[in-house]
């Protein structure tokens, strides 16, 4: 049985629909994969907040308790003396300058407290003394005998803002706890500082404790009561999860669905926090478009329904009236001939094929009729040519459109671009108005209301008006200015409407291409401001990138740094092209094992260390790494860090100078005692008194030298943790400076000329430590009286005001410095003549600690010397004003 076929109009309509519906159902499914993975990047982005906002509470707290453990030492030491009022002084200082504090305790071994600060509450209530040793923080202080942070609780002691406390031990020689330092933390500041920040549209941050009360909760005041969530089943999952991160989904009563990212804080017993947002906020995006998706593909399969009809029937028309034109002129039914009009279709072709070769047999007697065919036909042709022109303009002006847009342009210059590109190929006024802006192809139009422009600025009487759609957050009009003599026929309206489409893309990839340009400058300057020197090299063993750290460590030119305008060349240039021009640059630069470079670069070993080879220049370290650059699952490369060492190697350089220097300076004096001690101690010799005396005398000295060498490491110490402490007070410049030349030696001083002179000519007030400032004068006078091989040691000493700041300068007659050894002279452990040093005595710790006090004084110590013509050092003050 033969199969029915569609009639012509039908085929065409299906063959439209079928590849619009295909063509537009793929669109959609790409649109809605983009969408979904946008959601994806919203949930990192929360859980990367998430992640900065645990470092920030770590960094906050551990501020404040490395604020109580620097004064340890200090405290420890006054309360070994039971010296309350500077024990408390230690606290006030405490508290000034880390005013979060609400106030300190300092207390025994059996949890009393001795001293506290302040001694009273904001409501003017005076402090008792309290016991804490019936709290769990102070039993978990003598258990742990280390810092301990307690969980929060409502203020006590006069406020009424949520607290947490950091108690620090004090530990005697043996390990055990002598007493502890305990400081009240208000919690305000921080709970603060993180309702200021901004975690998206309705997000909002949860921090608990580790015994999960709320520290910071939009739902609850920490003022009004102390609440506990360990039943809440965010919290119950959270502590669930062994993963010390994640997200998950939660259902809220009455609220929907939340999305929270959680971190579990290692500190202070184990913090959590979280950040929520409502789910519908990640979602409703997604199911707007899916929904603006099916409902275009509803629109557009209508629409082209409808336009396939269109086109079909106008053919389908033509073609019959053929297959009747060719039956009437068979039949002789010359008075019931139709026109000719349109194209053909496939059933129709039948009948047409079957009543064709009739027509032959009749072609000679209709000439004319087939003269007269043959016309109509051609000025059909003629027509059809005419609108393929038409739509030929039509796709040369969206083709304009095609436009760089990573160009430098902003929008309404790209828009005005654009404009200039179509204007020859339309008849019509085109306005656009976008962003509160009108372009026209020759001006620009800023900050305009829509509806004062078509007011204001539009010559015709009326306008034709098509929207251009951009998202949802940029929305803009294509405006036609029409004349009372003007209309816009179909196809016009047609390619309108079109061009506003076009439009909206291109305005839409420049918003992207903006946005991805931008992003990728932001990394490029974090990388390019690291500290630590980064490479990266492809599969291929070709160097992608390199950061401006690496470049400037690997191409030193005979000791000398190229500028930095030359880093952006190198690469270009081919200095640092691939792996083995990496490899050639460190072999020249650093002095290092080819064998051990080579194993480094073959993955047997996972790091090597450099040390530049030009001796001249201050020695450098550095250590590089290598790691596997991964995308997804796949190896596309791998990195090179490189990092700077040189601080580390100068800190174990000083340890071995110290042990060095312990067991030289220690082993004299402890001899001497040793000796003298046993000496005393032989039963069968009766010694003189004097004799006695003498070797009593003589072990005093040495325990004396010992106690010195202890304190200047003491100083030291202090001054390399910024915890050495100065009492200023107004003092007498001449006084301090008399004072300090009777604590020189008899022995030391007896053949040299001291001379001093007040250019000032008036009592010369100083702001400082009047202890200090004598120990870096004392050390200043032993070193010009040590240092000096003249018959008649001279001192000069000077007082005056350079600027703003008070001098004191101390010149001497001796050997002097060498221009190489003045730079070095003020770092620990350094001594300029090590033979001489070593005749004398000295640790290399003086001048350095004279820096620190200096420092701490907010001044600074000079130096100007010539080796043979002596040294003048300068001590600068700095003029308090007020204080004068």
């Amino acid at each position: 049985m033969k199969k029915k076929s569609r009639s012509f109009k039908k085929e065409l309509i299906y063959s439209f629909f079928s590849i619009t519906l295909v063509s537009i159902v793929l669109l959609g499914i790409i649109q809605i994969y983009q969408l979904s993975s946008l959601i994806d990047e919203n949930q990192k982005s929360q859980a990367q907040t998430t992640k900065f906002l645990g470092d920030y509470i770590i960094n906050y707290v551990q501020e404040y308790q490395t604020a109580i453990e620097t004064r340890v030492p200090d405290i420890k030491e006054e309360f070994a003396g039971r010296n309350i009022a500077t024990i408390q002084k230690q606290l006030r200082y405490i508290k000034d300058k880390y005013p979060g504090f609400i106030n300190l305790y300092m207390g025994d071994r059996n949890g009393e407290a001795l001293v506290f600060y302040p001694e009273i509450t904001e409501y003017e209530d005076v402090v008792k003394k309290q016991n804490f040793s019936d709290r769990q923080y102070y039993k978990e202080l003598l258990e742990k005998k280390e810092t301990v942070i307690s969980s929060v609780f409502p203020g006590r002691g006069g406020s009424n803002n949520l607290l947490v406390t950091i108690a620090v031990p004090i530990l005697g020689e043996d390990g055990n706890l002598d007493g502890y330092i305990l400081g009240a933390l208000d919690l305000t500041s921080l709970e603060e500082h993180i309702k200021q920040r901004s975690f998206g549209k309705e997000g909002y941050a949860v921090v608990l404790d580790h015994k999960n009360n709320v520290i910071i909760h939009p739902d609850f005041s920490t003022k009004v009561e102390l609440v506990n969530l360990s039943d809440d089943p965010i919290v119950t999952y959270i502590n669930a999860e062994h993963a010390q991160h994640g997200g998950e989904y939660f259902k809220q009563n009455g609220s929907g669905k939340v999305f929270i990212t959680y971190e579990k804080l290692n500190v202070f017993g184990g913090w959590t926090i979280w950040i929520g947002k409502p789910a519908s906020v990640l979602t409703n995006t997604y199911k707007n478009a899916i929904f603006t998706i099916i409902m275009f593909i509803v629109i557009i399969a209508i629409v082209m329904v409808g336009i396939s009809y269109f086109f079909a029937n106008r053919l389908e028309k033509t073609i019959r009236n053929l297959l009747q034109y060719i039956k009437a002129y068979t039949n002789g039914y010359w008075d019931k001939m139709v026109e000719l009009k349109n194209v053909s279709g496939p059933k129709e072709f039948e009948e047409l094929s079957i009543h064709f070769s009739g027509m032959i047999e009749e072609v000679e007697r209709n000439k004319d009729e087939l003269i007269k065919l043959n016309t109509e036909l051609e000025t059909r042709v003629q027509e059809r040519t005419a609108n393929l022109k038409s739509r030929n303009l039509e796709l040369r002006a969206v083709n304009k459109l095609i436009t760089s847009v990573s160009s430098e342009k902003d929008i309404a210059d790209f828009i005005q671009h654009c404009l200039k590109e179509i204007k020859p190929f339309l008849d019509y006024s085109i306005h656009v108005f976008f962003q509160d802006q009108a372009v026209t192809s020759e001006k620009i139009y800023r900050n305009q209301n829509l509806f004062d422009y078509l007011k204001m600025q539009m010559a015709g009487v009326q306008q034709h008006i098509e929207p251009i759609h951009i998202e949802n957050f940029y929305n803009g009009y294509l405006l036609v200015d029409l004349s009372s003599e003007q209309s816009i026929k179909a196809s016009d309206q047609e390619f309108l409407h079109t061009f506003a489409g076009s439009l909206a893309v291109m305005l839409q990839n420049k918003f992207l291409f903006e946005t991805i340009r931008n992003k990728h400058a932001v990394l490029e300057a974090v990388l390019d401001s690291m500290s630590v020197g980064l490479m990266l090299i492809n599969n291929q063993k070709i160097v992608e990138y390199v950061n401006e750290f690496f470049l400037q460590v690997v191409t030193l030119e005979k000791g000398m740094r190229v500028i930095p305008e030359m880093c952006e060349d190198l690469t270009e240039n081919h200095e640092l092209y691939d792996i083995e021009d990496v490899f050639k640059r460190i072999i020249d630069l650093f002095d290092v094992n080819k064998q051990d470079l080579q194993a480094f670069f073959m993955d047997k070993k996972g790091e090597i260390k450099l040390e530049y080879k030009q001796k001249s220049m201050k020695p450098r370290y550095y250590i590089l790494h290598k790691f596997s650059v991964m995308l997804d699952d796949d190896v596309i490369g791998e990195g090179l860090m490189l990092r700077d060492i040189t601080k580390e190697e100068e800190i174990d350089t000083l340890k071995n100078n110290l042990i060095s220097l312990t067991s030289h300076e220690f082993k004299t004096p402890i001899t001497n005692i040793k000796g003298s001690v046993e000496t005393l101690l032989r039963p069968e010799v009766e010694w003189e008194p004097e004799f006695q005396q003498e070797l009593l005398e003589g072990v005093h000295e040495d325990i004396e030298r010992i106690l010195d060498l202890v304190n200047d490491w003491m100083d030291i110490s202090k001054i390399e943790s910024g915890s050495l402490y100065v009492e200023r007070e107004m003092i007498s410049a001449e006084l301090v400076i008399q004072k300090s030349l009777e604590q020189i030696p008899l022995a030391l001083r007896a053949d040299a000329v001291f001379h001093f002179r007040n250019i000032l000519r008036k009592d010369f007030p100083l702001y400082a430590d009047k202890v200090r400032v004598q120990q870096v004068l004392v050390n200043l006078f032993t070193n010009a009286l040590r240092y000096n091989d003249a018959e008649v040691k001279k001192i000069d000493i000077h007082l005056n005001m350079e600027k703003d700041y008070f001098t004191i300068s101390v010149s001497d007659n001796g050997i002097g410095i060498s221009k190489d050894d003045i730079e070095k002279i003020f770092n620990h452990f350094y001594q300029v003549d090590v033979t001489a040093t070593r005749r004398r005595g000295g640790t290399g710790l003086g001048l350095a600690i004279c820096v620190g006090i200096m420092e701490a004084h907010e001044g600074k110590i000079e130096v100007m010397s010539e080796p043979g013509n002596g040294s003048t050092f300068t001590l600068l003050f700095p003029v308090m004003k007020g204080r004068e």
